[in-house]
């Protein structure tokens, strides 16, 4: 095997430069704060301008499919017949205005629904099974001035019915032939049903009743068998009504003239055996008694009070009270002056017997005056009674008198109710009134109700567009995958350095002469930018850089990319080490060592990180393209050798021979290989497959590089294979839009 092209022998090893943590971090910038300028409507805009195409397409389609179900449905007529309902009574409207409206509205509501029922549509299709001439009395009948003609008997066939028509254009003849009576009927009520329209006409008091069929004359003659069968149906139905009720009324009269005469005769005679009894008689009564009533009330009032005074001197004398109080007690001057001279003289005996003679005296008058009271009371409470008793007398007759006159009143009132209403209801039989009539007959239509098939493009047009908007939003909201630099760096939260356009099925002579050979085209700048931004001091010669290419997910190009950088550092006059340590997929490398002419190591990577081989003896040159290779074995177990090996060794090797080395490492989802290896490198670089790699898997990766929380290498991400057609509809304004410019 052959060694590297500039041995250590040639090149003696100096004094290691590692490159310092703070400045390698400064070498990445910080990842964007938020994504670019995007507000909601217009990342809506720019997700449907990506999608444009199908979006157009769908429309087209919907555009067609609206003209062939156009030309392909008949060509409908619509006739319209209007019923007015009766204005209600002034009687019977309510008294405010709002009430009165939602009555109106009401009983339109009524109608609509009974037009609607399926009674009726039955009534109509047996109606309609009748043969034509019957049908045709409910055909307009045109005037002298009319400048259209309605349809006469003649118009219609003779020898079907409507129905009949009507079944033979929904089921084929065998078919009904076949079908039980049932199924006939049910044919005949689908197409009436879904041929009739009922509406109300605006806020008025109209109703229109439509039927659609491509025979304009039987569109008419439907729609007026329609609403002339509800109108007669009514009036039968409320002529049958008043003939119920009159018959009702006829048969009540004579029960109620019974009784009207048999209240009559009780009234006069309770009048004549209890007398004339006015209102005038019982209010004198009542007069008398209320004064009789004040009179022993003021009296008993006199007794009370004698009697009071009268247990107040008793009381005095017999405690043994001076003269003086017995004095004030009764009330009289002869006593007070008695009472004041025992004062002056007490001992005067005879002065004391004279106040007594005349307190006993004061006292008999009392009970005299108290007794002549009692006897007034006694006899003004029997004159109490006389009075009561007068006054229950008129008071009695008075109820009798008004319990029969109330009676002969609504008697006599009902009777002439019972009268008129007779007369009434033989009028409503003689001239019946369904409450709604005819307003306006239909007749044959001119103009068709169906567009024609150039006005439904449009609107097919629209509805298939908006249907292919929406499945395209909904497409792009359940897309999980990374599609833009700054989405990137948002859902990743690391630096996002660059993307990488997608090069195409490429072998290595191909990527060679893309890179090397069109340094103006987009893959070469591009590989070339992120060169210069993963290690910028390789662009001035700077101290040695290592590099290493993390894949999130398998063929994401990661291979091309780490060979991509190669050639484009070769451009800058560097010596580079590219170690491929991807085990299975990409055939990229085998294909550089066989199409340049690169001879094969004697020994892997693995045998000199474990120390059975010196550098020179892992890497093979390939003169041709100006870069050294070491690759891995397969069967070697890269994890165990990592764990073991002495990195800072190991580093000063690879940097005291090359000024870049790039590390094709194992897939971030292989875990501890990733985590090993970062502590090899001054900047990490994690390939992200642009539209393709989910968001958790990216994220996973980066969040296995980080689990270890420091900073000391950077860590960012690339978007891989990116198209830069369908990138730029996207409108993200970051370096999609330079890579897209040409350089003359």
């Amino acid at each position: 095997m052959a060694g590297s092209a500039v041995s250590r022998i040639e090149l003696p090893r100096a004094t290691p430069v590692a490159a310092p943590a703070p400045e390698s971090r400064a070498r990445v910038r910080p990842p964007r704060s938020a994504p670019n300028s995007a507000t909601p409507s217009r990342q809506l805009l720019v997700t449907l301008a990506s999608r444009k195409w199908i979006i157009l397409l769908f429309a087209v389609v919907g555009g067609i499919l609206a003209a062939l179900a156009g030309i392909t449905r008949p060509t409908m007529y619509e006739a319209t017949s209007q019923l007015i309902i009766d204005a209600p009574a002034r009687a019977a409207l309510p008294a405010s205005p709002g009430s009165a409206q939602d009555m109106i509205d009401s009983s339109i509501d009524d109608h609509i629904t009974m037009l609607s029922s399926e009674s009726h549509l039955r009534r109509v299709a047996a109606a309609l099974r009748q043969p034509s001439p019957a049908n045709a009395t409910a055909q307009p009948q045109a005037g002298k001035g009319s400048s259209s003609q309605g349809p006469t008997p003649a118009d219609p066939p003779t020898s079907h019915s409507f129905a009949g028509d009507l079944l033979k254009r929904l089921w084929p003849r065998d078919v009904v032939s076949t079908n039980a009576p049932q199924a006939a009927e049910a044919a005949e009520m689908k197409a009436l049903r879904k041929g009739v329209r009922v509406g109300q006409e605006l806020r008025s008091r109209v109703i229109s009743v439509g039927f659609s069929d491509d025979d304009p004359a039987r569109a008419a003659m439907v729609a007026n068998t329609f609403t002339k069968i509800y109108v007669d149906d009514l009036a039968q139905k409320s002529q049958a009504s008043n003939m119920q009720e009159l018959d009702a009324v006829v048969a009540s009269l004579p029960k109620l003239q019974n009784e009207l005469v048999d209240a009559s005769n009780r009234l006069e005679e309770y009048r004549l055996s209890h007398g004339a009894v006015d209102q005038g008689s019982a209010d004198k009564v009542a007069g008398e008694r209320a004064d009789l009533s004040q009179q022993i009330s003021m009296s008993k009032a006199d007794l009370a009070a004698l009697e009071s005074r009268l247990q107040r001197i008793q009381e005095l004398r017999k405690q043994g009270a001076p003269a003086a109080t017995l004095a004030e007690a009764a009330g009289t001057q002869e006593l007070a002056d008695l009472s004041a001279r025992v004062a002056r003289a007490p001992a005067d005996k005879d002065l004391a017997n004279a106040f007594s003679v005349a307190i006993e005296k004061v006292i008999a008058d009392i009970v005299a005056e108290a007794d002549i009271y009692r006897a007034q009371v006694e006899v003004l409470g029997n004159r109490m009674h006389v009075l009561d008793a007068v006054a229950a007398d008129t008071a009695s007759r008075l109820a009798g008198l008004r319990a029969l006159e109330p009676q002969v009143s609504l008697l006599t009132q009902r009777y002439n109710e019972l009268l008129g209403r007779q007369q009434d209801l033989k009028r409503r039989i003689g001239a019946p009134s369904a409450g709604v009539s005819v307003l306006s007959v239909a007749w044959p239509p001119t103009i068709p109700q169906t567009l024609p098939p150039v006005f439904l493009v449009p609107p097919g047009m629209i509805a298939f567009g908006l249907l292919g908007a929406v499945l395209v939003l909904m497409r792009n909201r359940f897309d999980r995958t990374l599609r833009g630099e700054a989405e990137a760096e948002a859902v990743l939260r690391i630096p996002c350095v660059g993307l990488v356009p997608e090069p195409g099925r490429m072998h290595a002579k191909q990527l060679r002469d893309l890179v090397l050979g069109q340094p103006k085209s987009a893959y070469s700048r591009a590989v070339t930018s992120l060169l210069v931004a993963a290690a910028p001091n390789q662009a001035r010669g700077r101290a040695p850089h290592t590099i290493l290419l993390t894949p999130s997910v398998r063929a994401d190009g990661a291979t091309e990319l780490a060979w991509g950088l190669a050639l484009a550092a070769t451009r800058l006059g560097n010596r580079v080490l590219l170690v491929d340590l991807q085990r299975a997929g990409s055939q990229l490398t085998p294909e550089f060592l066989r199409q340049f002419n690169g001879p094969k190591a004697r020994h892997s990577f693995a045998d000199y990180i474990s120390s059975r081989c010196t550098l020179d003896d892992a890497v093979a040159s390939i003169p041709e393209i100006g870069i050294d290779l070491t690759t891995m074995a397969p069967a070697e177990d890269l994890l165990a050798l990592l764990a073991r090996v002495d990195t800072a060794k190991c580093r000063e090797d690879l940097h005291s021979a090359y000024s870049l080395v790039i590390i094709n490492g194992p897939s971030g989802l292989a875990g501890p290989e990733a985590m090993f290896l970062k502590s090899w490198a001054d900047a990490v670089l994690v390939t992200v497959r642009w539209a393709r790699t989910s968001r958790h898997v990216a994220r996973g990766v980066v969040e296995q590089l980080l689990s270890d929380g420091t900073l000391s290498v950077p860590v960012a991400s690339v978007l891989t294979r990116v198209n830069l057609t369908r990138y730029g509809r996207y409108r993200f304004g970051d370096s999609a839009d330079l890579l897209r410019e040409r350089i003359s």
